[in-house]
């Protein structure tokens, strides 16, 4: 059982995530630093020695094996939604949250942020607000088929935003579902230590 953020990018599913995880005590995963670290790669220069394309595929081997992981929080690539079987992965995998924002305030966001340059490189040729809506129109759709539950971020702060997704997941039994599967999982492995010895 884990949570999984997705949303496009400077929505953000890594700030959020990581207040999350320690909100939940649960460990925190992202999946762009895995490629990297498998990689020895920025995103960056993965993109642009090996193309879009080879990023893709290394992005569904790390997501392809986010079903057999414990219990954590994770953070996805903003395209990690264009593959079916990432899709399906991730509804595997646990509780899939969409972190929304405009496309006018994802522009802002990318257009203040100091690395946006060195960390998300360019789909196209296009300027930034072009790319943008074109990218976004294609995404929308599948953000929504995969997500359990849609989150505004407009106008929160990061913390506000990662409270309303624990508030959600407490009434949605989300949290207790996890804390169960934790105990069971904590009796399995004693009782295993029990028998070794």
């Amino acid at each position: 059982m884990k949570v999984i953020l997705t949303g496009y990018r400077a929505t953000g599913k890594t700030v959020v995530g990581m207040l999350l995880s320690k909100k939940m005590k649960l460990p925190f995963v992202d999946t762009d630093r895995l490629i990297e670290r498998a990689a020895g790669l920025p995103i960056r220069d993965i993109v642009a020695q090996f193309g879009w394309e080879e990023f893709r595929r290394r992005e569904a081997c790390i997501v392809a094996t986010l079903p057999q992981m414990p219990p954590c929080v994770v953070s996805t690539g903003g395209g990690v939604i264009l593959s079916a079987a990432n899709r399906e992965a991730l509804k595997q995998a646990g509780t899939v949250i969409w972190l929304k924002l405009p496309a006018a305030e994802i522009v802002r966001r990318l257009q203040h942020d100091g690395q946006t340059e060195q960390t998300r490189p360019a789909f196209t040729s296009d300027d930034l607000e072009k790319e943008t809506q074109a990218v976004l129109a294609q995404r929308l759709p599948l953000y929504e088929q995969t997500a359990d539950f849609a989150v505004d971020t407009q106008g929160k702060s990061i913390v506000r935003v990662a409270d309303d997704i624990y508030e959600l997941l407490v009434e949605t039994g989300v949290v207790a579902g996890i804390g169960a599967f934790q105990k069971k999982s904590r009796k399995t492995s004693g009782r295993g230590t029990d028998h070794g010895g």
